[in-house]
């Protein structure tokens, strides 16, 4: 019961939108920085103890310890902003030194991480996100354990952690179409498994041809990627070099693979953006210097 009522905190909304302060969980919007520091800081000494427990599996009560501390957390960096001439604020800066983040998927990685418990970190990170009042995924103590989780919630096999992913997903994108620069550093390398590859758009492809709210949310983020394929080299060598999708544009805006169907509706009511290199298409072969051609495969004409 006490989880449902955690979760439900946590109401997925539509992709980009910010949800109201009001249902932040007694958010301190008013209160000053160095305040909101030291109740941050209680809150991280609480979870401390019980992540610096060893050899010992989380109890129940240490997840939901961790689990309500952490919300807090959360809500208190989503409302920290840099103050003066820093380039991080209070609270980001002091996650950053203790990589706080890091340490606290490290932990829940030493139990069971089954999809209920990924869900609620997409959930979190969501809400982080999309409320966050200063640029956070520029930020390596943020995004490096945030990638980290994404390669982590690959191929789910529930309808909840596809929703919360593909949710997440939607929402990094319409962040990063904020700021084009950092997109590059959601490039994501394996050794064992090959060349880097932008992680967002390999986690979006098995959407898009989704119907109802998942796969126009999926679509859409897609869309946002490959218009800033359009001016970003290596971003539009990584689509057409590392992954099997080919864009094929139907109608006005067909998205297809090579080892996919076409969707059953080829007009489609999103948009083909457009950039100031010209059509997404386009945008991928002068970027990538080639097109129709994925992973070694031959694109259909």
């Amino acid at each position: 019961m006490e989880r449902m009522s955690w979760l439900s905190k946590l109401n997925p909304r539509a992709a980009g939108q910010r949800a109201p302060r009001s249902a932040s969980l007694q958010s301190p919007v008013t209160a000053d920085p160095e305040t909101c520091l030291m109740v941050f800081k209680n809150h991280w000494s609480q979870v401390l103890r019980i992540l610096e427990r060893r050899g010992c599996k989380p109890a129940p009560d240490d997840l939901s310890a961790v689990r309500n501390n952490t919300y807090q957390m959360l809500n208190l960096l989503a409302e920290d902003r840099p103050r003066g001439e820093a380039a991080r604020g209070p609270i980001l800066e002091f996650v950053a030194s203790e990589n706080l983040l890091e340490r606290l998927l490290c932990w829940h990685l030493q139990g069971d991480f089954t999809e209920e418990r990924k869900v609620e970190q997409l959930k979190l990170y969501e809400m982080l996100i999309s409320q966050a009042r200063q640029p956070l995924l520029r930020h390596k103590p943020v995004l490096t354990p945030l990638l980290r989780l994404l390669s982590l919630c690959a191929e789910p096999t529930s309808a909840p952690l596809e929703n919360s992913l593909v949710l997440l997903l939607n929402q990094l994108c319409v962040s990063v179409a904020k700021e084009p620069s950092i997109l590059e550093l959601f490039f994501h390398s394996h050794t064992d498994q090959g060349p880097a590859n932008l992680i967002i758009f390999s986690l979006l492809i098995p959407f898009i041809h989704h119907e109802g709210v998942l796969g126009q949310q999926a679509r859409d983020a897609l869309l946002l990627i490959m218009a800033m394929s359009a001016s970003n080299h290596a971003v539009a060598k990584s689509i057409t070099d590392n992954s099997y999708f080919c864009p094929v544009w139907l109608g006005v805006a067909g998205l297809t693979r090579c080892d996919a169907p076409p969707p059953r509706s080829r007009a489609g009511t999103w948009p083909v953006p457009k950039s100031s290199g010209g059509d997404v298409g386009l945008g991928l072969a002068a970027g990538a210097g080639a097109t129709g051609v994925t992973g070694g495969r031959s694109c259909p004409g």
